[in-house]
C-alpha cells in the first residue's frame, strides 16, 4: 500500500511516566496540529466510557464520535478485527512479529495498517489538521506508521530514577478522573526490564525512518530544543501553559485544563527508599544515553 504523504505524524515513544502527554500537548501547539493522545487506546473495550480531554466521554465528544462514525464507514474490517490485529502487531511480546513485518509484511498486517491508515485520514478529514500527534508510546507501533503515513519518530527518554519514582506512587480506579484501572506501585525489578526493553527496542525500530532522540531533564528545562522538532512551534518559554482540546488518551493530567512545563517536577525522588534511590542511581550511571 501507498504512504498518505499528506499527513505528518509525530510519533511519541518512550516509557510511561516520562512525561510523553505534556510532550503531546507542546508539540500539537503548533499551526495546523493535533494533539491526539495515546491513539492505540481506541481500542480499548471501555474507551467509549472513558473521557476526553474536553471533559467529555468519548461517546459524547462531538470531535471523536464524528471521526469514529467517519473511521466506521471506511474500514474494510470490523472494529474486533482491528482489535484482535492490534494485539497481534502492537504489544511487548509482539517484538519480533514486528520487526519481521517491517520488511516482509504479511496479508493481515497489511489490513491491520490500510486500517490504521483511515483513522489517520479521516482524524485529518474531521479535524483540518494535517500533522497529528500520537503518543502511544509503543515502539511496535514505528513499523505501521512508517509503512502508512510521513512520520517523524521522538523517542523520549526519561531517567530510571524518575521512571521507578513515578511508578512506585499508586492510584485507583476512576475513570472521570482518567484512570482507567487500578495501579499498585510498581516492582523495581520490572519497571527495570520494561525501561530497557522500551529504551532498546525505541533505538532499533527507529532505525531508517526520521528519529530523533531527546530527554526530559532537557525539554522541560530548555522548551525552545523542541521548535527543531516541527518547524510550526512557536516560541517556547518555561512556565508556558499548554492544553489540548481533544485529547484521547493519555496521563491524566489531560484533564486538568492547561499544563505548564515546570522544569523543576520530576526531578525528587520521594517514593523511593534509601536502597532503591542508591539502585536506579547506578542504572542511569550505566545508561546515561537514555538518562
Amino acid at each position: 500500500m501507498e504512504r498518505d504523504t499528506s499527513i505528518q505524524v509525530i510519533y511519541i515513544v518512550s516509557n510511561a511516566h516520562s512525561g510523553s502527554t505534556l510532550l503531546d500537548m507542546i508539540l500539537g501547539s503548533g499551526k495546523g496540529c493535533f494533539s491526539a493522545g495515546e491513539l492505540a487506546f481506541i481500542t480499548r473495550d471501555t474507551i467509549m466510557e472513558e473521557y476526553c480531554s474536553c471533559e467529555n466521554k468519548i461517546s459524547e465528544c462531538e470531535v471523536w464520535t464524528e471521526i469514529l462514525k467517519e473511521w466506521e464507514t471506511e474500514r474494510e474490517i470490523s472494529y474486533q478485527q482491528y482489535q484482535d490485529l492490534f494485539w497481534r502487531y502492537e504489544r511487548k511480546k509482539t517484538f519480533f512479529r514486528a520487526l519481521g513485518n517491517r520488511f516482509r509484511p504479511s496479508v493481515s498486517f497489511k489490513k491491520y495498517c490500510q486500517a490504521t491508515q483511515q483513522l489517520f485520514q479521516t482524524i485529518q478529514k474531521v479535524t483540518g489538521c494535517s500533522v497529528i500527534i500520537d503518543s502511544s508510546k509503543s515502539p511496535q507501533r514505528i513499523p505501521v506508521l512508517s509503512n502508512i503515513v510521513d512520520v517523524q519518530v521522538i523517542h523520549l527518554c526519561r531517567n530510571f530514577t524518575g521512571v521507578l519514582n513515578s511508578f512506585k506512587r499508586s492510584s485507583t480506579k476512576d475513570i472521570k478522573a482518567g484512570i482507567e484501572e487500578d495501579n499498585p506501585p510498581g516492582r523495581t525489578w520490572k519497571v527495570l526490564l520494561d525501561w530497557i526493553f522500551t529504551n532498546f527496542a525505541a533505538e532499533i525500530f527507529g532505525l531508517g525512518v526520521k528519529s530523533q532522540k531527546i530527554l526530559y531533564k532537557n525539554y522541560v528545562q530548555e522548551p525552545k530544543i523542541l521548535q527543531e522538532v516541527h518547524s510550526f512551534l512557536g516560541h517556547l518559554e518555561k512556565d508556558q501553559s499548554f492544553s489540548a482540546p481533544h485529547m484521547l488518551a493519555g496521563n491524566t493530567l489531560r484533564l486538568k485544563g492547561e499544563l505548564k512545563i515546570n522544569s523543576k517536577v520530576g526531578f525528587e525522588y520521594k517514593l523511593l527508599n534509601t536502597k532503591q534511590l542508591k539502585f536506579a542511581k547506578a542504572v542511569d550511571e550505566l545508561f546515561p544515553f537514555w538518562s
